[in-house]
């Protein structure tokens, strides 16, 4: 069975504007802002027009495989992390026998792990909409490919993640002092750039 895919990462920011431009400059453009206008969730493209009345929430940079979404936040931080997976309900079953929680609507479903961060989980059905992604000018896929981890625990993290999601690859975890993502490469199969976390969120 394959391992499950790491394609979406989700930042807080004092600075929104900054990171985005930064995710622009790497070939991944804003293609969705959220919020509210007058109390009803609204969204908009880049081309749209937006009304005054609009309160920003967050914005999505997806291409191919890698969905990034900026929320604005008073300090820079990671807010959690997606994976795809071929085994989404024997992920969840996993989850739930070693006691973590798992919330789920309509849209979105979370594993809430012991160490204060979520992780996102999709089936990996909606990997195949990712990569059908393209333009007929650039038959190139994105994909997120070495992400450091940083958290307190590295070891009893490494050792859950291998039990209920299965090895991810891309994603390397080590210790650190809190919960962060050091960096992350956004990669193609004619390039790879790697983005410092700290220098795209203003730290």
């Amino acid at each position: 069975m394959d391992g499950p895919t790491l394609f979406h990462l989700h930042f807080n920011t004092p600075d929104v504007e900054s990171a985005a431009e930064r995710l622009e400059r790497e070939g991944l453009p804003c293609t969705r802002r959220f919020g509210t206008v007058r109390g009803e969730s609204r969204s908009f493209g880049p081309e749209d027009d937006v009304p005054d009345e609009f309160r920003f929430k967050l914005q999505v940079h997806r291409r191919g495989n890698v969905d990034i979404t900026l929320a604005p936040g008073k300090r820079p931080r990671i807010d959690h992390l997606g994976l795809r997976s071929s085994d989404f309900d024997g992920t969840l079953e996993r989850a739930r026998a070693r006691g973590s929680s798992v919330r789920q609507n309509s849209r979105r479903t979370f594993v809430m792990t012991p160490w204060a961060f979520r992780v996102e989980l999709h089936p990996r059905a909606d990997e195949d909409r990712g990569a059908a992604e393209r333009s007929e000018s650039d038959d190139t896929v994105y994909r997120i490919e070495d992400a450091l981890l940083s958290v307190p625990d590295a070891g009893a993290v490494r050792t859950y993640f291998d039990a209920v999601f299965g090895a991810v690859p891309g994603l390397a975890i080590e210790s650190g002092e809190e919960i962060w993502l050091e960096s992350f490469t956004v990669a193609t199969d004619r390039k790879q750039r790697r983005i410092d976390v700290a220098e795209l969120l203003g730290a």
